[in-house]
């Protein structure tokens, strides 16, 4: 099934009984849950503007939900706006999200880096060396060499880390994710004018691909392509995260 992406209102099961409410008319009842709708959906954490306000509900109803309490009224006259009294305590806010948000992304950033980094250990032996023979380590070795020279623009726009920093990681995301880290780091340097380390542009490759249900058939096409379609929210992680 797949998820809702709707936004939702909170309240207390015992609402209706709420002795603010208990004795209004269901009009004015009503113009309370849809004035908590609104602002939802307007994101406007509980604030309407009067001209907003007045041209949703009469005049009668707005002054019968100001006048629900004394000292604690379900809404608020504030110099020409109308708000929610407490509607932080009761419904999402902009500052909510933007913090669950963060939380993610720090979660995401420090589970990627850790899969890369628990995958880099598999790939050594006890003694810190990796798990080829020198011949193997030659070839590719020779291979890297090969195809760096054929490509000198990308070894020279994604110069922040030699050879010997980068080639962990870039042998770990090809074993695990089947991606290039250097050329994502060089199309991130194109696109963005960043330059990122190799485990950075690991954990920038691994949130992408994290953000679809499935892996796709080509990763490393596939986070180009994501870097070049939307490069502002790509370079917003990056800052966000302290990677750049």
């Amino acid at each position: 099934m797949a998820k809702d992406e709707r936004l939702y209102m909170t309240f207390p099961n015992d609402f209706h009984r709420h002795p603010k409410l208990r004795n209004q008319p269901a009009e004015v009842k009503w113009a309370f849950v849809e004035m908590n709708g609104e602002a939802r959906i307007a994101d406007n954490d509980g604030r309407f503007s009067a001209e907003d306000a007045e041209f949703l509900w009469s005049p009668e109803i707005l002054d019968a939900l100001i006048r629900s309490h004394p000292t604690r009224p379900l809404v608020l006259r504030d110099g020409t706006d109308y708000v929610i009294r407490e509607y932080s305590k009761h419904q999402q806010t902009k500052a909510d999200r933007e913090a669950l948000s963060n939380k993610r992304a720090e979660a995401g950033r420090r589970g990627g880096l850790a899969k890369a980094q628990a995958s880099a250990s598999k790939s050594q032996n006890d003694d810190g060396k990796p798990k080829h023979s020198q011949s193997q380590s030659q070839s590719q070795s020779h291979q890297t060499s090969t195809h760096l020279s054929e490509s000198p623009s990308l070894d020279n726009r994604a110069s922040g880390a030699t050879d010997d920093q980068s080639e962990p990681y870039r042998s770990t995301l090809a074993s695990q994710y089947g991606i290039d880290v250097m050329r994502i780091r060089a199309h991130i340097f194109d696109r963005l004018g960043l330059t990122l380390a190799p485990e950075d542009t690991v954990n920038v490759s691994i949130w992408i691909l994290n953000k679809i249900p499935q892996p796709p058939r080509a990763p490393t096409k596939y986070v180009l392509g994501a870097i070049t379609r939307s490069p502002a929210e790509v370079q917003q992680y990056i800052h966000a995260n302290g990677l750049a």
